[in-house]
């Protein structure tokens, strides 16, 4: 089972084709720290306006970002 952050991640590689973390970063206004830890899978949690953030920064929409099978809840460990 994945988490949310690995959900995250996963989607991220998907789309971020030749840009940088940097130059996500850039783009989306989300601290390239943060963008750093989602993608090491540090981060515990990765709240909806960042997925909103990086999903605008990526040219796509939040729904488009999230609509995987991986976010799915009987697919994530959302127990603490």
């Amino acid at each position: 089972m994945n988490t949310i952050t690995h959900a995250v991640a996963n989607r991220i590689s998907k789309y971020i084709g030749k840009l940088s973390e940097y130059q996500l970063s850039t783009l989306s206004g989300v601290p390239y720290s943060t963008i750093k830890s989602i993608m090491q899978r540090k981060t515990k949690s990765v709240d909806l306006k960042t997925i909103i953030l990086l999903a605008d920064g990526l040219g796509v929409t939040p729904s488009e970002f999230i609509n995987d099978n991986s976010f799915l809840a009987k697919n994530l460990n959302l127990i603490k």
